[in-house]
């Protein structure tokens, strides 16, 4: 799937009676306590918990809804913030990953 085609239709479950700083506010507290989420699976792994895949990738799906609607409050196209991205990150590490070059940056 295409950024811009889940960007869409993550859109149509958003709240439409949000003020502006509503939404903000509902989307920036939304990636931290999902991410929250995903920090607890692994958390609770360390107790002896398996990490089951289906319970993550909803998480992950949640994180990613909510940086949706981040993006729909700045107007930003997620497509286009994931090509910023790795634009960014070809120019950091032109060759892969460096420890040298991480520390660096």
């Amino acid at each position: 799937m295409k950024f811009s085609d889940y960007q869409a239709l993550a859109r149509r479950t958003q709240r439409t009676d949000l003020k502006p700083g509503e939404k903000l506010a509902h989307a920036v507290c939304g990636i931290a306590s999902e991410a929250g989420e995903i920090a607890g699976i692994f958390q609770k792994s360390m107790q002896g918990h398996v990490v089951v895949r289906s319970d993550l990738t909803k998480e992950i799906g949640d994180v990613l809804w909510m940086l949706s609607e981040l993006c729909d409050v700045y107007g930003f196209d997620m497509g286009e913030v994931a090509n910023e991205n790795i634009e960014k990150l070809k120019k950091r590490y032109p060759e892969g990953f460096s420890e040298e070059r991480s520390i660096c940056s």
